[in-house]
């Protein structure tokens, strides 16, 4: 893994600017996740965008009435190659107007399909070239990449449980059609000093257990303060979400911020079992976790 002393930030102020649903009506909801990640550290600050969402004027138009500034993004980092967490990110690098850090694993640009019941590319609309053209500084990478102080992705997670399956999902690789396992998957950990980790997910297709495992892993602690994103329990059935729960609760995370695909029934279970530890998550909302809470 990575470092077992891991440095930390005193402050990580992350803006939802696209979610599928919004809390305030001025703002546009979309299926598809977009972060900007702001944290502080000795005085130091960073300025992170954790993918994209998927058109890209979504993005923009929600952070220019938001007032978050994705415009001077030290770096961005994608979660996975579908279209609703990276299909903004050509237009967004258009907007930087400098040569910007974009971390990704290499298998996100291979070709994303799903079968319900129909063949749909699912996919980003782009290829490393026009990211290249729009001044994105690729980052190939399946291991663990610092992006700021107390700031790393967890590269590949590694699979443990027995109850949390990647299926419904289609590539091709050497020339044969296959299902997609999402090696490409990843999150971004977030060390808060003298509180534990954040962890904020993309979807979670590897499982949010095994993310959250890894991720202890990646930065050498077991604390866990909070978990931010997709958990990816939409349409999974009653044993997966209450086994999801049941390990969630002995990870004994402070905060809980569900979203995205984590779905209606594994919501409620969550709300349920953490109480008034868990908050439901929308575009325009506001999370900020400090070591002097």
């Amino acid at each position: 893994m990575f470092n077992q002393s891991m440095p930390s930030v005193d402050r990580v102020k992350l803006t939802v600017l696209v979610e599928d649903s919004v809390n305030k009506p001025d703002l546009t909801a979309k299926h598809g996740l977009s972060f900007l990640i702001e944290t502080t550290s000795a005085g130091s600050n960073s300025r992170i965008l954790m993918d994209t969402g998927p058109p890209p004027d979504i993005a923009l138009r929600n952070a220019n009435l938001l007032k978050a500034d994705i415009r001077n993004s030290d770096a961005i980092v994608i979660s996975h190659g579908h279209y609703d967490h990276a299909g903004g990110l050509v237009e967004i690098l258009r907007n930087i107007h400098r040569p910007t850090p974009v971390v990704i694993h290499p298998e996100a640009f291979a070709p994303k399909f799903s079968l319900k019941p129909d063949l749909k590319f699912i996919g980003p609309d782009f290829d490393e070239r026009s990211v290249r053209e729009a001044r994105g500084i690729i980052l190939l990478s399946r291991n663990p990449v610092p992006i700021a102080t107390g700031v790393i992705t967890t590269g590949e997670v590694s699979r443990e449980t027995d109850f949390e399956k990647v299926e419904g999902f289609w590539t091709l690789k050497d020339e044969r059609f296959t299902q997609d396992q999402m090696t490409d998957e990843q999150a971004l950990v977030i060390n808060v000093r003298e509180k534990g980790l954040v962890i904020v997910s993309g979807c979670a297709h590897s499982g949010i257990v095994n993310t959250v495992r890894h991720a202890q892993k990646v930065a050498g602690t077991n604390d866990i303060y909070a978990i931010i994103g997709g958990f990816h329990l939409e349409g999974a059935d009653d044993t997966r979400i209450q086994a999801t729960v049941d390990q969630l609760l002995r990870i004994q995370p402070k905060w809980l911020y569900p979203c995205h695909c984590t779905g209606s029934k594994a919501m409620n279970r969550l709300l349920d079992s953490f109480g008034e530890h868990c908050k439901t998550t929308r575009t325009g909302d506001i999370i900020e976790l400090r070591n002097v809470l």
